[in-house]
């Protein structure tokens, strides 16, 4: 069985302002998200045992105006499972 340890997600936002209370919401489901994601990911790839000492992506551009919290988490989800991916396939 394979383990995936993840000691720290960290979530950057720029420009959140009148925001700040939604992104404890938008953090908690994105995780909750990344694992569900992550466990279908680690079962359908070829994954070989390895540690990384870091996984970085691509930054989520979101305009939180404009983007209700589960679309918000899901992109933000999807932002780190998509690196999550790509280290993998290495």
């Amino acid at each position: 069985m394979l383990e995936l340890k993840i000691d720290r997600l960290v979530l950057t936002i720029a420009n959140g302002a009148g925001h700040e209370h939604r992104v404890r919401p938008i953090a908690e489901r994105a995780a909750a998200l990344f694992a569900e994601g992550s466990l279908k990911l680690l079962e359908r790839e070829a994954v070989r045992p390895d540690v990384f000492e870091s996984l970085g992506g691509d930054s989520v551009d979101l305009n939180l105006n404009l983007t209700g919290n589960e679309q918000a988490a899901g992109a933000v989800a999807d932002g780190w499972l998509q690196a999550l991916a790509l280290k993998l396939r290495r």
